[in-house]
């Protein structure tokens, strides 16, 4: 695709992509603990890699500044729209094509290989070099809130007898309204095992840092579905009904930690 050399010029001023410098900084890191013949405890060791995970993620979080990606962005809103494009050529309707803007911040796929040295990592694409929403993210949510809602799309949504009719795309940052489409935050669990067993006077807390997409981030969302279930298609369910679940859907969170407010997504007005 034509993409591939222009989304080269435009990706962040670094020697390489977010996955290949996450492991290569890790790997040196474990050849500097090597060198220096040091040995620590577990507490101590925990320690170093947490502070070289939070230096790491405050690192990556500052290259990726609104102002460093503008033309990378660009090239996603074009290549976003150029595989719309393709796809209603191929015989899909679009439902939703939209760009919807996270209210709160999002954490998605916190176990993604691409950025594993994290230990809690990011939904990454290496080839965009960007965090993104998996489609099938997006297509859970709606199925999850479709069961609740007894709507007939979750049977569409989730059959394991045939493919369903709905595709959703990945969905994939066009626009940072804050500083910076990365952030960093933190998990903080108080309790540690001790002689096999939890104890609550021995607990210290031990910050565990993380990248989310920040606060103020547009994600282009995109659901199609195909012509000849639409040619087929005979009362059920409204794909009205199926925009409102979408947004519905978004609303109440997707990724993890929704239950304490992350994830949520609102249509750009």
């Amino acid at each position: 695709m034509a993409m591939t050399c222009h989304l080269r010029e435009a990706l962040p001023v670094m020697d390489m992509n977010v996955s290949s410098f996450l492991k290569y900084k890790f790997i040196e890191k474990v050849g500097e603990g090597l060198k220096s013949q040091k040995s620590l405890h577990a507490e101590e060791l925990s320690r170093e890699l947490n502070r070289f995970r939070h230096d790491i993620a405050k690192e990556i979080a500052d290259l990726y500044l609104r102002d460093k990606i503008a033309s990378l962005l660009s090239l996603v809103r074009r290549y976003v729209d150029e595989v719309a494009k393709a796809l209603t050529e191929l015989g899909y309707n679009l439902v939703v094509n939209e760009n919807y803007v996270t209210l709160t911040p999002l954490a998605i796929g916190l176990r993604n290989p691409y950025t594993e040295p994290l230990e809690i990592s990011v939904s990454w694409d290496p080839y965009m070099n960007l965090p993104f929403i998996p489609g099938s993210s997006l297509k859970g949510a709606v199925a999850s809130l479709a069961s609740l809602k007894r709507s007939k799309w979750y049977e569409l949504l989730s059959s394991k007898e045939q493919a369903s009719p709905i595709v959703f795309l990945d969905a994939y940052p066009v626009e940072v309204y804050g500083n910076g489409l990365l952030g960093v935050d933190i998990i903080n669990p108080h309790y540690r095992e001790v002689d096999g067993r939890i104890s609550e006077a021995e607990s210290r807390p031990t910050p565990l840092c993380f990248l989310v997409i920040s606060k103020g981030v547009a994600f282009k969302v995109v659901a199609c579905a195909t012509r000849r279930w639409l040619a087929s298609y005979k009362g059920g369910p409204s794909l009205e009904e199926l925009k409102a679940l979408i947004g519905q859907a978004l609303s109440r969170g997707v990724g993890a930690k929704t239950s304490l407010g992350y994830g949520r997504l609102a249509p750009k007005l």
